[in-house]
């Protein structure tokens, strides 16, 4: 008997959240686990191999669907946490964090076309010599697939922290 109230229970608050997903602040939300996608489409963030773009190794293709990934975790992690919005004290502390995640999001996008410009100049030539089949690439690949899915799961934990304050505020006002 327990068990199946606890069904009811994850099945309406699954509802919930797909309510809270028709949100605007969720729509925002949405759109930046989009953006990685759209990117492709778009080309708003410069995302190429060398020597047209940044990555020596990485395909842009596996760039993007690992910064999807991060950003559908990223809803999850944060849906997941849902009963701090409840708590009044820890409601202040949200809107903080999202305000930080804002910025540390921008700091990553900022540090990603740092290296991307930079190794689209060849840096990596001037600076260490290294050819462009050299395997050392590889390392600075990682730092701008890092930079770059920052950017993106950043800002969707920005927008997912504000819309969930917004509804879980909406409902508590409702109740």
């Amino acid at each position: 008997m327990n068990n199946s109230q606890e069904e009811v229970t994850s099945i309406d608050e699954l509802k919930q959240f797909t309510k809270f997903l028709q949100s605007l602040w969720a729509t925002l939300a949405g759109i930046s686990v989009l953006f990685p996608l759209s990117n492709v489409l778009a080309k708003v963030i410069p995302l190429a191999q060398w020597p047209e773009g940044g990555f020596a190794y990485f395909n842009p293709t596996l760039v993007t669907a690992i910064s999807t990934v991060t950003c559908l975790f990223i809803i999850l992690w944060t849906f997941g946490r849902r009963q701090q919005f409840a708590n009044a004290k820890r409601r202040q502390l949200i809107r903080r964090e999202s305000a930080l995640s804002f910025v540390v999001g921008g700091i990553g996008l900022i540090v990603y076309l740092i290296g991307h410009y930079a190794v689209t100049q060849d840096f990596y030539y001037i600076a260490f010599n290294w050819a462009s089949t050299d395997p050392q690439r590889v390392f600075g690949d990682l730092l701008l697939l890092i930079a770059y899915c920052v950017f993106f799961a950043f800002m969707t934990r920005a927008f997912m922290l504000l819309g969930m304050l917004e509804y879980y505020g909406s409902k508590r006002r409702a109740a």
